[in-house]
């Protein structure tokens, strides 16, 4: 009878969730872990692009060389310094209604700059289309002759090179156009 005993006490203990453990009870392990798929990583947003933009136009002027004149080569042309360039914009109306002055630096690099407007304001809602350089003036006597190497007479269209940042409620682009040239007032005849 004390064999059946203790193996009532044995089933009892087990019934009671006792183990070997010093009478503590095992929990049952953890479910394993439902993997949830993070959320897609967001980018970080893209520029807005603002109807307000600060048109920059920018380009260079050379002095072309007599090897080269009547053809649109700048092979061995120079760069000229205080060359005049003006750059004229239209507005929606086709009205030339923004003008600026350039002169180019000893590089023969020029640089005009407007004000912030509408994109919308420009003719064709297009800042490059609207816009065009010219030819003014030459400080160098001896090389003061027109050319309309890249339309530099009539009006040189404007090129968009993807220069363009955001600024503070408008988008800053820089367009470029030329390069421009004069051509010498005097050359030796060509000898054949």
């Amino acid at each position: 009878m004390a064999a059946f005993f203790h193996l009532a006490i044995l089933v009892s203990l087990l019934a009671a969730g006792a183990t070997a453990n010093n009478g503590y009870a095992t929990p049952s392990p953890p479910p394993p872990p439902q993997h949830t798929p993070s959320p897609p990583a967001t980018p970080p947003p893209a520029h807005q692009s603002s109807d307000k933009v600060l048109v920059r136009v920018e380009g260079k002027v050379y002095c072309q060389s007599c090897e080269h004149r009547n053809s649109w080569s700048l092979d061995g042309a120079r760069p000229l310094r205080g060359a005049e360039v003006s750059v004229t914009c239209r507005d929606a109306k086709n009205r030339a209604v923004w003008w600026r002055l350039a002169v180019a630096d000893e590089g023969g690099y020029f640089l005009a700059e407007f004000r912030v407007t509408g994109a919308s304001d420009f003719l064709g809602a297009d800042p490059r289309g609207a816009c065009y350089a010219r030819l003014l003036s030459s400080p160098d006597r001896k090389c003061d002759g027109l050319t309309n190497i890249n339309a530099g007479m009539v009006g040189a269209p404007l090129r968009d090179e993807g220069k363009r940042w955001p600024g503070q409620g408008y988008d800053n682009v820089v367009y470029a156009a030329g390069p421009l040239a004069f051509r010498p007032a005097n050359c030796p005849p060509k000898h054949y």
